[in-house]
């Protein structure tokens, strides 16, 4: 069981940690023209701090019976899934690529000509085909910067929200395993 504890602890600590450094090092998951080291920084921060909750919460924790605990920790596994896959949405929708060209980065919540002209045009694709890559980028940035904000933020809460997830997940178990439970 000690060794079971160990490794609960570890992969809490590597989901803590890890992510946030892989995306410094690859960029990983980060729209374009964002900043990697506020997601790396977001993702570090969140990760540490659960784990200090989970820490510094320990005696609180061994409170709650095996099946609280089990409930918690599966709990966490769908909000990791939910989070992943809502992510991998995201992505996939606003971050729209072009061969040759970098990616463009949509704001969820269009505003102004960049709203007028994803109307007129039907699609995120069409518009940049019949307006030019560079010319959307400019209306993004002119008529949606706040919107494209609030995107930005929207994508960095669910991006740590995945890892956190996780790092809650195998921390409480880690808090647990091995233990004695009459409840």
């Amino acid at each position: 069981m000690e060794k079971l504890k160990t490794s609960l602890k570890a992969a809490s600590g590597v989901f803590a940690i890890i992510p946030g450094l892989a995306v410094l090092a690859t960029n990983i998951g980060v729209p374009p023209n964002c900043s990697k080291v506020m997601f790396f920084a977001t993702i570090e921060s969140f990760g540490i701090f659960t784990l200090l909750l989970l820490r510094l919460n320990h005696d609180s924790f061994k409170l709650f019976s095996i099946k609280t605990i089990n409930c918690l920790a599966i709990g966490a596994i769908a909000v990791f899934a939910f989070a992943l896959f809502l992510y991998l949405y995201l992505f996939s929708e606003y971050v729209v690529e072009f061969s040759g060209t970098s990616p463009l980065f949509f704001p969820i919540w269009p505003q102004g000509e960049l709203k007028q002209g994803l109307a007129t045009m039907g699609s995120k694709i069409n518009l940049v085909k019949e307006w030019g890559r560079d010319d959307v980028f400019h209306v993004i940035r002119s008529s949606s910067s706040l919107m494209l904000t609030y995107t930005t933020l929207f994508f960095l809460f669910v991006y740590q929200l995945v890892f956190v997830s996780l790092t809650f997940a195998f921390g409480i178990l880690a808090l647990r395993v091995g233990e004695t439970d009459n409840n």
